[in-house]
Parts: structure tokens; C-alpha cells; sequence
């Protein structure tokens, strides 16, 4: 913010400048040449950044670098229980990856996240698409639209407010 009020003060004074009568005209249109650069390299700029924060949010980027973190611990159980994740799991493991993800909105609401659990338990998914969404990864890839609609149906069926 700093930075745009000082090229607009730039350019503002370059132009009085470049009208100023008896005075020499390159200090004015170069002062306005950089104010402009400078303007379009934060535009620039500002647009990277935010389409880097939204794809942060959206969670593209956590969802690459969780399964690393996690690639271990979460190999261990799924190979020990080949069945599908409790209700419990679920939920828990809905809040946790929400609460990671900075959403708090249903901190407030103690059957919430055991309803999502149920809701997805008793979905058509597969059991391996539910332990891989337990897990904080993506489901299958022929079960992702589902896995879509079933958490998007979980969120508007177990949400009193929804």
C-alpha cells in the first residue's frame, strides 16, 4: 500500500514537472516512465499473489505437501484395517483437516462433524475413498465427483444453519 502511494506521488510530481515552464523535461518523463513501470510490476505482482493465496485456500497447495507429511503414519493403519473407517474417524478426521485449513466455523456445533462422519460413512463411496479422505489425500480419481457431492451433502445436511 506504501509502495502505490509513493509511485502516485511520483507520477503526481513528474507531471507538475514536466509543466513547470524553464525547466528541464527528461527528469519529469523519466520519474513518469518508473512510476508506470513500477505500477505494472505490482499489478503484476498482486496477482501472483493472489492467485497463489486462493489456490492456498482452496487447498490445492496443503493437499500436495500433506501426503508427505503423512505418507507414513497413515500407511501403517490402513494396512492393519483394510475395512472402512468408523463414523468417528471420519469426523474427527473432517475436523482436524478443516481446523488445518483455518476453518472454524462449526467449532461451535458438537454434532456437527460426527454427522459428516455418519453422512459419508453410510455414502456410496468405497472404503478405499474414504480411507484415502480420511487421510487428507484425494479419493480414487473415478470417485472424486462423488466425494465432491457426498461432502458437499454432508455440509448442507449436518449444518442446523445450512
Amino acid at each position: 500500500m506504501v509502495g502505490a502511494v509513493i509511485l502516485f506521488a511520483g507520477f503526481v510530481v513528474s507531471l507538475v514537472g514536466l509543466f513547470t515552464k524553464s525547466a528541464a523535461k527528461w527528469p519529469s518523463i523519466v520519474g513518469m516512465v518508473v512510476s508506470v513501470v513500477g505500477a505494472v510490476i505490482g499489478v503484476i505482482v498482486l496477482i501472483v499473489s493472489l492467485v497463489l493465496a486462493s489456490s492456498a485456500l482452496n487447498g490445492a497447495l496443503p493437499a500436495e505437501s500433506a501426503p508427505s507429511a503423512s505418507a507414513q503414519p497413515s500407511d501403517a493403519p490402513s494396512s492393519a484395517s483394510e475395512s472402512r473407517p468408523t463414523p468417528e474417524e471420519i469426523g474427527a478426521s473432517a475436523e482436524e483437516i478443516n481446523r488445518s485449513n483455518g476453518l472454524t466455523t462449526y467449532d461451535d456445533m458438537p454434532d456437527f462433524y460426527p454427522c459428516v462422519g455418519q453422512y459419508v460413512y453410510d455414502s456410496e463411496l468405497s472404503d478405499e475413498s474414504v480411507q484415502l479422505l480420511v487421510d487428507g489425500r484425494d479419493p480414487l480419481e473415478s470417485e472424486r465427483e462423488l466425494a465432491t457431492q457426498v461432502i458437499t451433502d454432508a455440509t448442507l445436511t449436518c449444518d442446523p444453519q445450512g
